[in-house]
């Protein structure tokens, strides 16, 4: 059985505006980092000042800390964060490789405020506006 995180959290409930990222358009990449696990080349789905929708391979349970890092060129930035929902991404496939995946909230650290405007602001530099 598939394990199934979090209280199914609106995701318009957020108190941020997120920017959806457009990955053909990505110059740089996203790593996460958590607790004793690190997921190179970590999908980002939308980003805000206060946190970030990812998807992993493997869920990760509520609570745990992680840090999401963006790096472009020699340049990169870190965010500390906590998950805070996770949901199983279902994959109706008949080919054998494709398997279910899991979304996650990300809630940013409010305690390092200017670390998160700027992992933000280098982020919008790369996504568009949710629709």
């Amino acid at each position: 059985m598939v394990p199934h995180y979090g209280n199914g959290q609106n995701l318009n409930s957020r108190d941020d505006n997120r920017q959806k990222i457009q990955l053909e358009e990505v110059n740089g990449y996203f790593e996460l980092d958590s607790e004793d696990v690190h997921f190179e080349s970590t999908i980002v789905n939308d980003v805000s000042v206060s946190g970030a929708g990812i998807e992993l391979p493997v869920p990760l349970e509520i609570g745990s800390t992680v840090a999401l890092v963006f790096t472009a060129g020699d340049w990169s930035i870190s965010v500390e964060g906590r998950v805070v929902w996770c949901n199983t991404v279902r994959v109706d496939s008949l080919e054998q490789n494709k398997t279910d995946s899991f979304r996650m909230g990300i809630k940013f650290n409010p305690e390092n405020n200017n670390e998160n405007v700027m992992f933000f602001m280098a982020s919008r530099a790369i996504v568009n506006p949710l629709g």
